[in-house]
């Protein structure tokens, strides 16, 4: 996690020397900020920073979805796959085809194997200028159904625990009152280089209930002392 601050600053000039300088200048901060590159990618992670709805989806048998096939490629299933129980041929239903021989189930479906009884049967639909369709009968896999940007912009509280691993070997706690989260900035599904990370940022914004005279309407800092000798 990182912390940056975001100002805009205003100078005065003193244009009546040659060597320059300012009369004066000011500062104003604009934004209060947070960083993080999350590598939990938990269901609650991804709604909230992808501005997501969720659903639990169960476990459940699926019987006699259709689906048109092609050799070199995947036929995707409505719902993702755990076991399949039966394949066979949509038209007739006579003719079954069996797994890691004419087959296989891949993360979200059907690829035909080359070479198999199922491959074959495709080849002579095509000849045809026809598509080939099976009937699927499997078991989903229980999942998260998530949707991206079906959702809304969260605010959450903010609490971080530190501590000083050299020196003092104290504690530090931010606590930071309202942020407001951007959407992620960019997911890598595919890296060859480095773990998976989501990049968010969020801005700490001020909460009116907090007031008074040294008070910060943005965040505190509990920093823990020594114990007197």
């Amino acid at each position: 996690m990182t912390q940056n601050h975001e100002v805009n600053k205003i100078t005065l000039a003193n244009t009546m020397i040659p060597s320059g300088g300012n009369y004066d200048t000011y500062s104003r901060v604009t934004a209060m900020t947070l960083a993080f590159n999350f590598r939990e990618f938990f269901t609650a992670n991804f709604a909230r920073f992808l501005w997501a709805t969720v659903n639990d989806l169960p476990s459940e048998p699926v019987t006699g979805e259709v689906v048109t096939v092609g050799v070199n490629m995947v036929s995707m299933l409505s719902k993702m796959p755990l076991s399949i129980t039966a394949v066979v041929d949509a038209e007739t239903g006579l003719v079954e085809y069996d797994e890691d021989i004419d087959f296989r189930l891949t993360g979200s479906g059907i690829e035909p194997l080359p070479g198999g009884a199922l491959a074959t049967a495709i080849a002579a639909a095509e000849a045809a200028d026809e598509e080939y369709q099976l009937e699927v009968d499997y078991v989903s896999a229980p999942i998260d159904d998530i949707q991206p940007l079906a959702g809304s912009q969260v605010e959450l509280e903010i609490l971080f625990e530190g501590v000083n691993a050299v020196g003092t070997q104290k504690r530090t706690n931010n606590l930071y009152y309202i942020c407001k989260f951007d959407l992620v900035a960019a997911l890598s599904w595919i890296n060859v280089e480095d773990f998976m990370g989501m990049e968010v940022t969020c801005e700490v914004l001020g909460d009116t209930s907090r007031s008074g005279v040294g008070v910060s309407p943005y965040m505190k800092i509990m920093k823990e002392k020594p114990l007197p000798a």
